[in-house]
């Protein structure tokens, strides 16, 4: 019976290490241009001689692994074999009891149905990994919002404890203890930060961000994030204001997520310029949109990275000693965008950098 089947067929009994040929066809042989039906209990080795062998090892794991078909094409001059050949192998699992015990494979040559196959395995391969980048991009999503909740647990607990300090509810402070007590509260306040962005990334991802716009000030969010700002930034650092307006600038947004927009601004022109100097807000009106542009002088941006800027978990620079998590830039721009707005970036390395935000005023407001 199975020589009358007009391609290569042949049963492979699987071992725990290795495979064996059970029987096969004349065409089988044929298309694998051998000089005759391999022998019983032939290792995989030996049917597939050369360069093949490493190949369909691999297609009978993929196999065993997933317990589904796979497949796998050839186009190449045999060294042993004069002729070229362009063949396909179809592995398919055959079960026992439930067991996986055997692999059934259908060879065919023809040139036409490799062509067509090879596509096909391309756009498997590719499908694979656009899976594999998902899943990647799943597990990013979920350890975000795992390591928010733990860090949001021992940040409150922190802040809570140091609040008792400072009003002396738990006695009075040493006073080699008060110096200290500003930089615990800086870094508690970090380690929040911290917490909010990985649950704001969390949110975007999961398309589950929904703002709460209301009626503001956008000048008054300025001077606060300006005022927050400083508790971050050395005495080499000088924070400017430039009000290019100098009257009310009202708009629709959601505060909480303006200060998250406005703060990562100011706070990544801070760490990225150590050497301190001035950093520069600036608040103009034009086309309906407010601009605020956040300019320092510190370390810039290659031309190369400037394509990355805005990516998750990016970082900029790869010194240790600057902190961050690559959240910063990519939540402030996702955020803008949900309330209608950007942000763009230019920079020269060593000259600093500049950050433009645009949102959309209240009609009327310019």
């Amino acid at each position: 019976m199975l020589e009358a089947l007009p391609v290569g067929i042949a049963l492979f009994e699987l071992g725990d290490d290795d495979a064996r040929f059970s029987c096969g066809n004349r065409e089988f042989a044929r298309v694998l241009q051998l000089e005759r039906t391999p022998r019983p209990g032939g290792s995989v080795g030996e049917v597939f001689a050369g360069a093949e062998d490493g190949a369909i090892r691999e297609l009978f794991a993929r196999v065993r692994r997933g317990r589904d078909p796979q497949s796998y094409f050839s186009s190449q001059h045999g060294a042993k074999r004069a002729a070229s050949r362009s063949w396909n192998i179809d592995a398919y699992p055959v079960f026992s009891g439930g067991r996986l015990t055997h692999i059934m494979v259908l060879a065919e040559q023809t040139e036409a149905k490799f062509q067509a196959k090879h596509r096909q395995v391309e756009a498997d391969r590719l499908r694979q990994k656009a899976d594999q980048l998902a899943e990647l991009e799943k597990a990013k999503s979920e350890f975000l919002r795992l390591a928010s909740h733990e860090l949001r647990g021992p940040a409150t607990m922190l802040g809570g404890y140091l609040s008792l300090m400072e009003d002396e509810s738990l006695g009075p402070i040493p006073k080699r203890m008060r110096p200290v007590l500003p930089l615990l509260r800086a870094k508690a306040a970090q380690i929040n930060l911290l917490a909010n962005e990985m649950v704001e990334a969390a949110r975007l991802e999961d398309q589950r961000l929904q703002l709460q716009r209301r009626r503001l000030e956008l000048r008054e969010v300025v001077r606060r994030c300006l005022q927050a700002a400083r508790a971050s930034a050395t005495p080499k650092h000088r924070l400017r204001f430039e009000d290019r307006v100098h009257h009310k600038v009202p708009m629709m947004a959601d505060p909480m997520r303006l200060d998250i927009i406005i703060g990562n601004l100011i706070d990544n022109a801070i760490k990225y310029s150590p050497g301190g100097g001035d950093v520069t807000v600036q608040l103009s009106i034009a086309g309906g949109l407010a601009l605020l542009s956040v300019r320092d002088l510190g370390i810039g941006i290659a031309a190369a990275d400037m394509d990355r800027l805005f990516v998750r978990f990016n970082r900029l620079v790869n010194e240790s000693d600057v902190p961050g998590t690559g959240l910063g830039l990519y939540l402030a721009r996702e955020l803008a965008r949900l309330h209608g707005g950007d942000i763009v970036a230019v920079s020269k390395p060593g000259e600093g950098s500049e950050f433009t935000l645009s949102l959309p005023l209240e009609p009327g407001a310019d």
